[in-house]
């Protein structure tokens, strides 16, 4: 049995080969060897069927999981991200589209954690037979006690992530496992590289001013991995500003001498600004997901590389 031409009919003993009554012997060998050479095509596996394997396709939820995929499935394969780069996943509001992408798709990656659960009807009801659907931040809940579902910001739990988008790709696609699994080994070092490098440029910040204030709380492992407090003005799912969180914060800004605060673009809001005004702070950008594209955050890597430089320039 030969993989891709058994369900091709057995040649009959019987098939004619076509006589002509004046058929010289050169013309009988041509045919011969004519035949030979099908037989052997056949037999070589060198005729493929209808069957033949299609490309894996990858939807994850966010461009941040996406990104990351990426690193792990390679350049060949494309993986797209329901929610695009900038978008507030607090926000978003699906398509049609995206169930039929999620339809089409071998392995579907997503957060979890409360942060992209409202999506989960849509992928439940679009994910076809036998496709695989991986949460990231499984495992991490229980051993950690925030309620912050942006795990990332911890290079430590991007770690987690790839581990789980790697097992996701070598169920829906075993038959690449062994690449996924060498890639992935080669970017997990690139994180814990990483994770380092930010330890180093931190380390300018004098340790009474390692507290980063933002307006979404979306940074709470991030302040645990490199022991920095963090505060905010509205809960990580971006609920609306109240009065007291806002006066709350202008005291504490005021007691510990806070020099700067940091918002993300996609939550440029006039409130913050006017915040940082009253209590003479200056307002820098920090990201919590990738933008794309060819900007300083456009990856994972530099996301995080620039939020601490960002960091560092206005507190050290």
């Amino acid at each position: 049995m030969i993989p891709g031409i058994d369900n091709l009919s057995e040649p009959s003993e019987n098939v004619a080969v076509p006589q002509h009554s004046n058929s010289s012997p050169i013309i009988s060998a041509l045919w011969a060897l004519l035949i030979g050479a099908t037989m052997a095509a056949v037999a070589c596996g060198g005729i493929t069927t209808a069957d033949t394997r299609k490309p894996l396709r990858v939807v994850t939820t966010t461009s941040l999981l996406a990104d990351l995929t990426q690193n792990v499935v390679g350049a060949s394969t494309v993986v797209t991200a329901v929610i695009p780069p900038g978008a507030d996943v607090h926000s978003f509001q699906t398509t049609p589209n995206h169930s039929i992408a999620i339809s089409n798709a071998g392995l579907v990656v997503s957060n979890g954690g409360g942060l992209d659960d409202f999506l989960y009807p849509m992928i439940e009801n679009a994910l076809k037979d036998g496709a695989v659907h991986v949460v990231a931040s499984q495992g991490l809940a229980g051993v950690s006690t925030r309620q912050d579902p942006h795990f990332w910001q911890n290079p430590a739990n991007a770690v987690h992530y790839v581990r789980r988008i790697q097992e996701g790709l070598s169920t829906a696609d075993p038959a690449n496992a062994e690449s996924y699994r060498d890639r992935a080994d080669a970017y997990v070092q690139r994180l814990l590289d990483l994770d380092q490098e930010i330890s180093q440029i931190l380390s300018e910040v004098p340790p009474s001013r390692r507290h980063l204030v933002t307006y979404h709380d979306a940074f709470a492992h991030f302040g645990d991995r490199y022991g920095w407090r963090t505060s905010s003005l509205v809960a990580n799912d971006a609920g609306g500003v109240t009065p007291i969180a806002i006066t709350r914060l202008q005291e504490r800004v005021r007691q510990e001498g806070i020099a700067a605060v940091f918002t993300e673009p996609q939550f440029r809001s006039k409130v913050i600004g006017l915040a940082a005004r009253d209590t003479g702070v200056e307002v820098g950008t920090i990201y919590s997901d990738v933008l794309g594209g060819g900007g300083g955050a456009a990856t994972y890597l530099d996301m995080m590389r620039l939020n601490a430089r960002n960091l560092v320039g206005l507190l050290r």
